[in-house]
């Protein structure tokens, strides 16, 4: 990707992602997130469901809010905000 950015994530594995100017003035998982509870909690790709997660403190992953406001934008929300729920996102 020309002009992408690139972010480690909470495994180690590093991620080309857009570039800043692509988001800007909304909200983003990456360069501008929302006020949500794990806004700073690491970030994970699951590569098989297409999302960006947010590891909670307990170690289980959740949808990050900014990326499912992305995907219900992009018609691409079906089932991406459902996970295993400790509690830690609401």
């Amino acid at each position: 990707m020309i002009g992408c950015d690139v972010i480690a994530l909470h495994d180690g594995r590093i991620l080309e992602v857009h570039p800043p100017a692509k988001c800007a003035g909304n909200a983003c998982c990456i360069h501008r997130p929302s006020d949500h509870p794990l806004r700073t909690a690491p970030l994970n790709w699951r590569d098989e469901r297409q999302i960006m997660e947010r590891i909670c403190p307990h170690g289980i992953g959740h949808p990050d809010p900014d990326d499912l406001t992305f995907r219900l934008a992009r018609g691409t929300l079906f089932g991406a905000g459902v996970h295993g729920c400790d509690g830690c996102c609401r």
